[in-house]
C-alpha cells in the first residue's frame, strides 16, 4: 500500500506556506509591497550599516536574481533603500535600508503579528516548538539564517564579515 501522501511533510509543509504565503500577500498589499520586497527590507535592517548586494539578496530570499532585481528597483524608487557601489569591489552594488524603510518594515511587522493571522492556531509555546523544529531544519539544509551573535567588523560589508554563515544555537 503507498504512504499517504497527505501525511508526508513536504506536502504539509508546502500547503502551510501557500496558506501563510496567501495571507502575507494580502496584508502587503495596503503597504504597497511584495514578499521579496520585503525580505530585502528585513535582511537589509538585520544588516543596518552594512549593506548586501542584490546577488545575495536574492539568495537570501529564495528568489531568482531577476526577481529581486524588480523588487530592489521598487524600492529605490519609494526611497526605502539606497544602492551605491561597494567602496572595494566597484562593480558590486551594495544596497542599504533608508530610515524611511526601516519605518515601513516596522509598520509592516507590527500589522501581521497584531493582525493574528499567522499563529495558525497555535499557542505561544507550539510557535516556540515549531520555530525550534523550523530553524533546525533550515540549518540542515543549509539555508541562510542570521547569527545575532556574530560580531560585524567596522567598514566592511557584511559578506565581507562573512555574516552569511548558517546560524549556529538558539535563535530565538
Amino acid at each position: 500500500m503507498a504512504e499517504d501522501f497527505g501525511q508526508r511533510l513536504p506536502y504539509l509543509l508546502r500547503r502551510v506556506n501557500q496558506a501563510l504565503s496567501q495571507r502575507l500577500d494580502e496584508d502587503l498589499h495596503e503597504f504597497g509591497l511584495t514578499q521579496s520586497q520585503l525580505s530585502a527590507l528585513a535582511q537589509l535592517d538585520i544588516e543596518h550599516p552594512a549593506g548586501l548586494s542584490g546577488a545575495t539578496l536574492s539568495t537570501r530570499s529564495g528568489v531568482t536574481p531577476q526577481s529581486m532585481s524588480t523588487a530592489i528597483a521598487g524600492l529605490l524608487h519609494r526611497g526605502l533603500i539606497t544602492r551605491t557601489p561597494h567602496p572595494r569591489h566597484g562593480r558590486i552594488l551594495e544596497c542599504r535600508i533608508t530610515p524611511t524603510g526601516t519605518e515601513l518594515l516596522a509598520q509592516v511587522q507590527r500589522a501581521t503579528r497584531e493582525s493574528g493571522r499567522y499563529e495558525a492556531g497555535l499557542s505561544h509555546m507550539q510557535q516556540d516548538d515549531l520555530r525550534v523544529l523550523l530553524t533546525h531544519m533550515m540549518r540542515s539544509l543549509g539555508l541562510y539564517l542570521p547569527n545575532p551573535n556574530e560580531p560585524r567588523r567596522p567598514g566592511c560589508s557584511s559578506e565581507e564579515a562573512g555574516s552569511g554563515s548558517v546560524m549556529t544555537g538558539d535563535d530565538r
